[in-house]
């Protein structure tokens, strides 16, 4: 992996985290906190539009199935650090509530887990005949 690799997934990862933060942020308090079910949806949906980033930057860098790892750590780096600078002045930033704290902590968790599991998915079989 070159270091350009590196600053497309960084890049790509700051923007995954940026658009999650920004999405929580507008509509956390008033629309996702009400129903668990509808947190959840959008949860899930957060997650899916983050691995669809990184498998995306992942095909068009041409990085193989095996070598997934690293560009996976590189993708989520500004993810833990950009979550990590919101939850620690989360007060300021977006609620005074601290299930609120807890429930962007585990929005920013469920999407990096779903990153972290499609470093795991087997590559295409060929076909045998």
């Amino acid at each position: 992996m070159s270091k350009l690799d590196v600053a497309i997934y960084v890049a790509a990862g700051l923007v995954a985290w940026l658009a999650a933060t920004l999405f929580y942020a507008a509509y956390g308090g008033g629309l996702l906190e009400q129903a668990f079910w509808f947190y959840a949806l959008n949860a899930f949906a957060v997650a899916a539009l983050a691995t669809f980033a990184f498998r995306a930057v992942s095909r068009l860098r041409r990085i193989p199935h095996q070598r997934r790892a690293f560009p996976a750590l590189a993708f989520a780096l500004p993810v833990l650090v950009g979550a990590e600078l919101v939850m620690a002045d989360f007060q300021k930033l977006m609620s005074d509530d601290a299930a609120s704290l807890g429930r962007y902590g585990a929005f920013m968790a469920v999407m990096l887990v779903s990153v972290g599991a499609s470093v795991f998915e087997r590559g295409p079989q060929k076909a045998r005949v």
